[in-house]
């Protein structure tokens, strides 16, 4: 099968930054979503914004998968934090067009214990594609960063988390999320704040997407 019947509806949870306001306030779901950290600037005055991390991570996968000549559409706003159906809306829509298509929402994690830390991804309940794609990006992941936590649930035989989130039980194809640490540890924040890291964790991303198109008969 051509790769140009397959779609990837790109997702980066939450808010961005209006260049109009000022910090901390110039992020769009300030006080939610972020966290303060006394120990590095981050990005502005220790604050640490999840729909900035989110967007970086997406527009670095969004780059790997149009140079191997992926479709990709985005179903967020570079600054607005989007309603949940409006995203959805958007993806299913569109899906039509294409014979197959994935899901794939980009997240940072949050916790009220402070120690929190570490890697997972998840998928609507029961057996479904989605579980393919998660378990190989689960995999491209820790191969990445074999050191670093990772948060499963192996009772069903598989390592993803599954939950009735909206973007998971609404959208009409396979529907991955991911959790890309926990920006209210510290090191963990460090971490998803570098470039580096930003990179590698799209390129694992980018990985997973070739292997669920292999996964399904696409010639890549």
């Amino acid at each position: 099968m051509e790769l140009k019947k397959f779609c990837v509806f790109l997702d980066a949870g939450h808010g961005g930054i209006n260049p109009k306001l000022k910090v901390p306030n110039n992020y769009t779901t300030y006080p939610s979503k972020c966290w303060q950290h006394k120990n590095s600037l981050f990005h502005g005055y220790g604050w640490f914004f999840e729909g900035v991390f989110n967007r970086e991570v997406a527009t670095k996968i969004e780059q790997y998968l149009k140079d191997w000549g992926f479709t990709v559409m985005n179903v967020y706003d570079p600054i607005l934090d989007l309603p949940l159906g409006e995203r959805v809306k958007k993806a299913n829509f569109a899906k039509s067009s294409f014979r197959d298509s994935l899901y794939i929402s980009i997240h940072g994690n949050a916790a009220a214990s402070l120690d929190a830390k570490g890697f997972e991804v998840y998928t609507s309940p029961s057996q479904t594609q989605s579980d393919y794609m998660a378990s190989f990006l689960f995999d491209e992941v820790k191969e990445s960063f074999p050191n670093w936590i990772y948060r499963r649930d192996t009772q069903d035989g598989d390592n993803d988390r599954e939950e009735r989130f909206y973007v998971l039980t609404h959208t009409i194809m396979p529907s991955i999320l991911s959790e890309n640490g926990f920006f209210t540890n510290y090191k963990d924040a460090l971490m998803m704040f570098d470039d580096n890291f930003q990179d590698t964790l799209a390129l694992c991303h980018a990985r997973a997407v070739v292997d669920y198109v292999k996964h399904l008969g696409y010639v890549f």
